[in-house]
């Protein structure tokens, strides 16, 4: 009879498992601000995809082609609870993008460990929402090579973002897991609206699939004449739906990422990350 019982929760065990697939990798590293400006931005931009180009196609012996294009400008905005950053400290971050008038939405919760990552709920009530599995990958300070998984769902969005009931209503999961109150505030985090520039449409030949590079510069609003970004973020991306990834592709991925770190007179260690920077623009906000 215990044989059985034993028996009947390890299968139990078994079924409620699982083997999260990783469908998107992006390798992140950040840069620094003072070597762009507004009115140099593209030339800025070119100059350093020359030198990430010369850099790892040495690295891997596989060509880097395309030329950088300014594909999105765009307002970021990240809501959070003034004063205590409920979402931030349960691991989540809310941010509202909006571009050409049109809103999206993106609840996303971050873990070291895939596993807690895929758990979340972050099911949605639009239909045309989109969810992914992402290891994020990036460096610190004792290491070149740092893994985060992020679990996330973008939303277009109608709404005009200033209570949870505004995370509730399109994150019913979320709502069922947690279920804050609809009427607590949401702030925007640092009174802070960015406004981002996204430089794409140049590939890293991995073998049997692409990495695009993407070069993101964060002004502190609509940026004139010789303004500096506050956070340039160079990243590339990859990604497979069944996360079929060959042996060559990651490790050539690997030795891209460590031909940037090289890249000593553009990188920026010290920088802080883009959700990093947002969350500490005002001291204050959260205490």
């Amino acid at each position: 009879m215990k044989k059985l019982f034993m028996l009947s929760v390890l299968t139990a065990a078994t079924t409620v498992s699982a083997n999260p697939d990783v469908t998107s990798r992006e390798y992140k590293l950040m840069l620094q601000p003072s070597l762009f400006a507004y009115n140099t931005e593209s030339t800025d931009v070119d100059d350093f995809i020359d030198d990430a180009e010369t850099a790892i196609e040495a690295a891997i012996s596989r060509n880097v082609s395309g030329s950088a294009t300014l594909s999105k400008v765009r307002d970021v905005k990240f809501f959070d609870t003034d004063g205590s950053c409920i979402l931030r400290d349960i691991g989540y971050s809310f941010r509202e993008r909006i571009e050409s008038g049109d809103s999206e939405v993106t609840l996303k919760f971050r873990s070291e460990d895939r596993y807690i990552s895929d758990f979340e709920d972050l099911s949605a009530s639009s239909g045309s929402a989109e969810t992914k599995l992402e290891s994020d990958i990036g460096i610190a300070s004792s290491a070149n090579f740092v893994i985060q998984y992020s679990h996330s769902t973008t939303a277009p969005n109608t709404r005009t973002i200033n209570e949870m009931e505004d995370i509730n209503d399109q994150f019913p999961g979320f709502d069922s897991d947690y279920g804050y109150a609809n009427s607590i505030d949401l702030d925007l985090v640092g009174n802070l609206t960015i406004r981002e520039h996204v430089y794409k449409n140049v590939d890293i030949d991995l073998g049997s699939i692409d990495a695009e590079i993407s070069v993101t510069l964060w002004y502190n609003g609509a940026p004139t004449g010789s303004a500096t970004p506050v956070v340039v973020e160079v990243s590339f991306k990859y990604q497979d739906n069944s996360a079929d990834y060959t042996q060559k592709v990651v490790n050539r991925a690997k030795q891209a990422f460590l031909a940037l770190q090289d890249l000593t007179a553009w990188t920026d260690p010290a920088s802080k990350t883009k959700t990093r920077f947002a969350y500490e623009y005002d001291a204050s906000f959260c205490i």
